[in-house]
C-alpha cells in the first residue's frame, strides 16, 4: 500500500511567483538593525562638537584675560619707566649741580653725553628757568633756543610729564641760595 499522500513533496519556490497565501518575512529598517552603531556615531559627533565649542569658549576667555594682563603689565612697566627717569634726573641733577657750582660746563656736557649713551634717553638739556633758553643740550641745535613747555621749565621739584608724544623729566638744579637752572631729560 503505497500512497502518495504521506510522501513529502518539495515545493519549488521559484516556480510560483504569486505571493498569495505566503507570508514574506518583513525586513527590519536600517536604523533598527544598527541602532547601537548609529547611537554611538551620534554621540561621537555631539562630543566632538561640544569639545570644539568648549575649546573656542576657553580660548576666547583666556585671550581676554591675557589682553587684560598685558595692558596691566604695560601700564606697570610705563609707571616704573617714569619712576626710573625721575630717579635718573635726580641723580644727574646732583652731579650737574656740583659741576655748575665749580663752573665746569665741559664736565656737565660729558655727563650729558654719557647719560645719552647709557640709558634710553634721546636728549638732555640744561635750561635757564628765567628765560626758558637751553644753555646746554646734547642736540647742539637746541642750544640758545627757547624750550616751549613752561610746566617743565618752572618745575619746583622733580617731575615727569608727557609732552609732544615724549616723556620728559624735569628737575630743578639749586645753587647755594638760588636756582641755577632746570635739567630736562627727553625719553623716547
Amino acid at each position: 500500500m503505497t500512497t502518495n499522500e504521506n510522501i513529502p513533496v518539495k515545493k519549488d519556490t521559484m516556480a510560483g511567483s504569486s505571493s498569495i497565501g505566503k507570508e514574506t518575512p518583513k525586513k527590519k529598517p536600517f536604523w533598527k538593525k544598527h541602532f547601537l552603531s548609529l547611537f554611538l556615531f551620534v554621540l561621537l559627533i555631539i562630543s566632538a562638537a561640544w569639545g570644539y565649542f568648549a575649546n573656542r569658549a576657553m580660548e576666547s576667555k583666556y585671550e581676554k584675560e591675557i589682553t587684560a594682563l598685558t595692558q596691566e603689565h604695560e601700564a606697570e612697566i610705563e609707571r616704573i619707566k617714569v619712576e626710573n627717569i625721575k630717579q635718573l634726573s635726580n641723580t644727574l641733577a646732583l652731579a650737574v649741580r656740583s659741576e655748575m657750582i665749580a663752573e665746569n660746563m665741559n664736565q656737565v656736557n660729558q655727563y650729558f653725553l654719557q647719560t645719552l649713551k647709557t640709558f634710553d634717553v634721546e636728549k638732555v638739556m640744561l635750561v635757564d628757568h628765567n628765560t626758558s633758553v637751553a644753555l646746554l643740550s646734547t642736540n647742539k641745535k637746541d642750544e640758545n633756543t627757547n624750550f616751549s613747555d613752561p610746566g617743565l621749565v618752572n618745575a619746583k621739584e622733580a617731575m615727569t610729564k608727557m609732552y609732544n608724544n615724549h616723556h620728559y623729566a624735569a628737575t630743578p638744579i639749586m645753587g647755594l641760595n638760588t636756582q641755577l637752572g632746570v635739567l630736562i631729560i627727553q625719553v623716547d
